[in-house]
């Protein structure tokens, strides 16, 4: 005891009580079981996010209950497909508007896989997923009707194409179409007023 005495005296250290120092040890232990204990009635709250419900990747978009109100107050019920791909000009007149339009929806939904020329080079073939978009300027496409190009937008393809109905309302399925004849043909803008 008399060093430590000494040690004190010397260095000049003031007394501390063991009771203070125990005391601050318990309140962080005590403090770490509760943050833990808090923590472990979390667990489940942090899957919730993970385990909803969502459209996978390739998963077809939920189809609308039926009698349901569509966002724009128009039918939601889909054409019969025949009859639509005999269309050979959209109804929707070819103007720089309508171009416009197209063009805004082509970038949001459709130049993913299309790339935003048309060209069948978009961020989809970068990524490897192994199969590859048509291009929409080859002349194969190009001498398909407008109703036909339709159809594709708003049925689906028939081997990969997913069916855009439930995002590309019927109206702006024909932008698009118009958007597309621009991409095609670029020397003519009003081909169709």
């Amino acid at each position: 005891m008399k060093h430590r005495k000494f040690f004190r005296t010397v260095l000049k250290q003031p007394k501390v009580s063991n009771f203070s120092g125990r005391l601050k040890v318990g309140t962080a232990i005590a403090f770490a079981v509760v943050l833990s204990l808090s923590s472990a009635y979390s667990l489940p709250w942090s899957w919730d996010m993970w385990s909803q419900d969502s459209i996978q990747p390739y998963e077809e978009p939920v189809i609308f209950p039926r009698n349901s109100i569509s966002i724009d107050g128009k039918k939601t019920k889909l054409e019969d497909r025949e009859k639509i791909e005999l269309i050979k000009r959209g109804p929707v007149p070819r103007n720089d508007d309508s171009i416009a339009r197209g063009k805004k929806v082509f970038k949001e939904q459709c130049a993913v896989c299309h790339g935003p020329g048309g060209l069948g080079d978009g961020i989809i073939i970068k990524k490897g997923l192994g199969f590859y978009p048509v291009n929409l300027t080859t002349p194969a496409v190009a001498q398909r009707s407008d109703g036909y190009i339709y159809a594709y937008i708003r049925y689906g393809g028939k081997v990969m194409m997913p069916s855009y109905s439930e995002n590309i309302s019927e109206q702006d399925a024909w932008h698009v179409v118009n958007y597309v004849r621009k991409l095609q043909n670029p020397g003519s803008v009003k081909e169709n007023q």
